[in-house]
């Protein structure tokens, strides 16, 4: 009796652990990566607070100048997140010619 019980704690173990890690694969990449343990910084962009209802222009305009400001943060954010790829992609190409050439 006591292998039976054994025997069906590990089986809940192991379902256990694959149910967990099941939930959370989406946050996991297979393959190595040289990024950090936090992973590519997220942009530090202040999204704009729209009201319910303007009050008056002097909202109205102050909330379309956030969002100016936020669309130009984002664009901003999203040309250096490019330029970084293209920085990694130049990066791997030189160490593929450079091992290449051994």
């Amino acid at each position: 009796m006591s292998n039976k019980m054994s025997r069906m704690f590990i089986v809940s173990f192991v379902f256990f652990v694959f149910l967990v890690w099941a939930e959370n694969s989406y946050a996991y990449v297979i393959g190595g990566s040289n990024l950090g343990f936090s992973g590519y910084p997220e942009a530090d962009c202040v999204v704009p607070y729209k009201p319910y209802e303007f009050l008056d222009e002097y909202e109205v305009e102050r909330y379309n100048r956030n969002l100016e400001e936020y669309v130009t943060c984002i664009k901003e954010y999203l040309e250096n997140a490019d330029n970084d790829i293209r920085r990694i992609q130049e990066a791997a190409e030189a160490a593929i010619r450079e091992a290449k050439s051994l």
